[in-house]
């Protein structure tokens, strides 16, 4: 199954959703030259990182980014990576809440090599000694032994499971309950996620029982891993051709992030 999903693509429409990311930042930075004296952040803050770089497919780091933004008005959202706010090492992460690995590209050995081998070793030390981190689909991957080892087993995807009703990489809506609220939700060979330890809790499952979305105990920390794409918005619909019955998901996922930074 690993194979299956290096060879799927979890991303294939990259280049419109990256134009829509690229007007949104432009937009907001003409915006804020007129308030940059309006910062209402404060040192009680939290901070959010959200990782952007090659591990990560064109504008996912900035929807996510944006979504967080919405629905945590009192945190700060930065992005860390080379050439960002924060840079791609360690010590960035000392005053780091949340991590964010958003969604990448189709191949995960590929993903997994473009992040700096001490980075990879200190984003396991932050979230052992208290961190958290939050994975959405390839970010749920690599929280696994192929990069982060914050959780034990490789992950598989969640195509070809049984009464699973996608059978190809193809960008689609699936039905996942979140924290029992039945959604159709942005999927694209996502991971189906293995059972957590007591102390985690199960928020959201695929249409036929298997895990969507969790929370992993690491150390003193903790992973929050989800394998569809919750944070899709209208943009990711379009590109792909596709309707979403029920309309927007992200608000039955908020629940689940805001855990991780409570």
């Amino acid at each position: 199954m690993m194979d299956e999903v290096k060879r799927a693509g979890i991303m294939t429409a990259p280049i419109r959703r990256a134009v829509a990311a690229l007007l949104v930042g432009l937009f907001t930075a003409a915006a804020s030259v007129g308030c940059a004296a309006a910062d209402t952040s404060s040192p009680d803050s939290p901070l959010v990182a959200v990782y952007r770089g090659e591990a990560a497919c064109d504008g996912c780091p900035a929807t996510v980014a944006q979504r967080l933004r919405a629905s945590f008005t009192d945190a700060e959202v930065v992005f860390i990576g080379r050439g960002e706010r924060l840079p791609l090492q360690a010590d960035s992460l000392a005053d780091v809440d949340l991590y964010v690995q958003p969604g990448g590209g189709d191949d995960i050995d590929a993903a997994a090599e473009a992040l700096p081998p001490r980075f990879v070793g200190g984003l396991e030390q932050y979230v052992a000694a208290g961190g958290r981190y939050l994975g959405l689909c390839m970010g749920a991957y690599l929280a696994g032994p192929v990069a982060f080892r914050l959780v034990e087993s490789d992950l598989d995807g969640e195509v070809g499971r049984p009464e699973f009703p996608v059978t190809d990489s193809r960008e689609t809506v699936v039905d996942v309950a979140w924290d029992g609220h039945h959604r159709q939700t942005f999927f694209q060979e996502g991971a189906v996620l293995p059972p957590p330890e007591d102390r985690a809790d199960v928020f959201a499952r695929y249409g036929n029982g298997d895990i969507a979305a969790a929370r992993y105990d690491h150390g003193d920390g903790m992973a929050g891993l989800v394998g569809p794409h919750p944070e899709a918005d209208q943009t990711w619909l379009d590109e792909a051709g596709i309707a979403d019955p029920d309309g927007d998901d992200w608000n039955y996922a908020v629940p689940f992030v805001a855990a991780l930074l409570d």
